[in-house]
């Protein structure tokens, strides 16, 4: 979700780059609402540390979204 050579921008949506097999599944409703709380909380995550969304850490990020209830797939991180 973060462009390439851009700290501070999260592109949540439709607005993805993807093969048009990946892309049948992104364009759904409910992928989409997943990625924009994803987004959202990486942006209040960044804030928080003061840091570019690009540069968040993950885990923590992982640890929000399912402390909101996501249910995170094919995560390797323990946490």
């Amino acid at each position: 979700m973060v462009p390439v050579g851009l700290d501070n921008l999260l592109v949540a949506g439709r607005a993805i780059s993807a093969t048009h097999v990946a892309m049948s599944s992104m364009r759904v409703q409910p992928t989409c609402y997943a990625l924009g709380q994803a987004a959202g909380v990486a942006a209040a995550l960044a804030i928080e540390e003061n840091a570019a969304v690009a540069d968040i850490p993950i885990p923590e990020l992982h640890r929000r979204l399912r402390a909101q209830g996501v249910r995170l797939y094919g995560t390797h991180v323990s946490l």
